[in-house]
C-alpha cells in the first residue's frame, strides 16, 4: 500500500528519516487544507513497514530520528504505534526519537498509560496543529477540537513525558481581529508550554471551503504587513522558559528562528525592522488573493 502522492513534513524535520505508516489524514476536513483531500485514509501493513526498515538499514548507517508519514499517523492505535517503534529500534540501532504529525483528537483517543508507553518507546516532538487560541476560529477552520480540549490534552502529554511542538496559523482570524488573535494564541501557547512553536501565515488551498469564502469576499484576508504585525504581537506575548520559535517556512514573509526567551528581543526587532523597511506596496498586498481577486495559493 505504498502511498505514491506527495509527502509533507515540517521544515525542521529535513534531516529525519521519513517512514510511511499511513496514507491520507484521519480528519481530512480542515477548512483551509486539501493536502490529502482525495486520498482515502489507510494504515500501512506492519509487514510493509518492516520491509521498508530492512531496506533502510542496508543503506543508512546512522539514523537518530524517524518521522512517520503521511497525514497524522499518531491517530493509529497505541498498540500499532508501539509495534512500529519496536521494529524501528530493531532495525535502526542508533534511533533516539520518533515523531509525526498529530492532533488534539489523536491524543484524546489514548489513555494516560498508553501515552507514557509511547514516550518510553521514543515518541517525542510530535507536530500538533494547534492553529489558534480562539474557539470560533478553530470552529471556522473545522479543526475538530476546542481551546479547552487542546489545553487539557496537551497537559496530558506533559504528564506522560511526551514532548510536542505546536503550529500557530497567524492571520487565521482575518484582517479585523489580528491583535485579538495574537493575544489569544500567545496565552494558549504559554499555557500548553511546547518545545517548539512553528508560526506560518494562513495558507488556503484551492477547492477548500475557506477558498470559496475568500473568493466570495466572505473572509477578510490580512495583508502581509498586518500578518507581520500580528506575528510580532504574538511573539511579544510569549513567556516560555525554553522553546524554539520557528518561522522558516517558505511562506513566512520574514524568515527568522531562535530560542526563547534568549533571542526574543532580537526576533522582535527583526519583525519590527521588516515593518519599517519593506516597501509599502508589499506590506499592503494580500498573499493569498491577488489584486484581481485570483486565488494564487
Amino acid at each position: 500500500m505504498h502511498f505514491t502522492g506527495p509527502t509533507y513534513r515540517p521544515p525542521y524535520e529535513a534531516t529525519s528519516l521519513i517512514l510511511q505508516a499511513t496514507a491520507g489524514c484521519s480528519h481530512n476536513a480542515c477548512a483551509f487544507c486539501s493536502m490529502y483531500r482525495n486520498i482515502e485514509f489507510a494504515a500501512s501493513p506492519l509487514e510493509e513497514i518492516e520491509e521498508d526498515l530492512a531496506s533502510i538499514a542496508h543503506q543508512a548507517h546512522y539514523v537518530s530520528r524517524v518521522f512517520l508519514a503521511n497525514g497524522d499517523p499518531f491517530c493509529l492505535p497505541a498498540e500499532r504505534l508501539l509495534e512500529i517503534a519496536r521494529l524501528a529500534h530493531a532495525y535502526l540501532p542508533y534511533l533516539e526519537t520518533i515523531g509525526s504529525y498529530a492532533s488534539v483528537r489523536n491524543v484524546a483517543a489514548k489513555t494516560d498509560e498508553e501515552l507514557r508507553a509511547l514516550a518510553e518507546a521514543g515518541y517525542a516532538d510530535l507536530n500538533i496543529g494547534l492553529e489558534s487560541g480562539l474557539d470560533d476560529v478553530l470552529a471556522h477552520l473545522n479543526k475538530g477540537f476546542t481551546v479547552d480540549e487542546a489545553r487539557s490534552q496537551l497537559a496530558r502529554l506533559h504528564a506522560a513525558g511526551l514532548p510536542f511542538n505546536v503550529n500557530i496559523i497567524v492571520a487565521a482570524a482575518g484582517f479585523d481581529r489580528a491583535l485579538e488573535h495574537a493575544h489569544a494564541c500567545a496565552q494558549l501557547v504559554n499555557e500548553v508550554d511546547p518545545t517548539l512553536v512553528f508560526v506560518s501565515p494562513l495558507h488556503i488551498d484551492p477547492g477548500t471551503p475557506l477558498a470559496d469564502e475568500l473568493a466570495q469576499e466572505l473572509f477578510n484576508e490580512s495583508t502581509i504587513g498586518l500578518y507581520i504585525s500580528e506575528e510580532l504581537e504574538f511573539l511579544r506575548g510569549l513567556e516560555l522558559d525554553d522553546a524554539v520559535f520557528y518561522g522558516l517556512h517558505m511562506s513566512n514573509p520574514v524568515q527568522l528562528a531562535g530560542r526563547l526567551p534568549r533571542d526574543k528581543a532580537e526576533l522582535m526587532e527583526t519583525l519590527a525592522d521588516a515593518l519599517r523597511t519593506y516597501p509599502p506596496r508589499l506590506l499592503d498586498s494580500h498573499p493569498i488573493k491577488g489584486r484581481e481577486g485570483r486565488i494564487i495559493g
